[in-house]
């Protein structure tokens, strides 16, 4: 049995996979981070419940945003991560930033906002029952 301390790392891990496998088009693997009823609100763009619509939605991105090499231009950042435990159920919360690249040698501040999770252990690994993001404060996302 796992110490809470083990959890939130596994939980952690779970949250800084989601910005390594958008941030490197891995977008199967993204999809992967949630349940099978996974929930993700993105505010303005959308809500999207179920891996296939989750599918949809981010198969979509090379035509939203800016790519290389099969990659969104973009750095998540997520910091500040509160997470709680209980039992087979837990919660997070954490700040974002997103960077983004605005052409050659500039890069751009895009959003600050909030993440507002909540996970469910299944097996071996934490998936996201729900992920809402708070777009708190929008830079140029052009």
């Amino acid at each position: 049995m796992a110490t809470v301390l083990e959890e939130k790392d596994a939980i952690h891990e779970t949250i800084a996979n989601y910005c390594f496998h958008f941030d490197g088009g891995e977008f199967d693997e993204w999809v992967d981070l949630f349940a099978e009823d996974g929930r993700f609100d993105a505010g303005a763009n959308g809500v999207q419940e179920g891996k296939e619509a989750l599918r949809a939605f981010v198969r979509a991105i090379p035509g939203r945003v800016p790519m290389k090499d099969g990659a969104p231009l973009v750095k998540h950042c997520v910091m500040n991560e509160i997470i709680k435990v209980n039992g087979e159920e837990a919660t997070a919360k954490s700040y974002i930033v997103v960077v983004r690249s605005k052409g050659e040698s500039a890069l751009v501040n895009g959003l600050a906002g909030r993440y507002e999770d909540t996970l469910v252990k299944q097996g071996d690994r934490w998936l996201f029952k729900t992920r809402k993001v708070h777009f708190d404060l929008m830079g140029d996302m052009s």
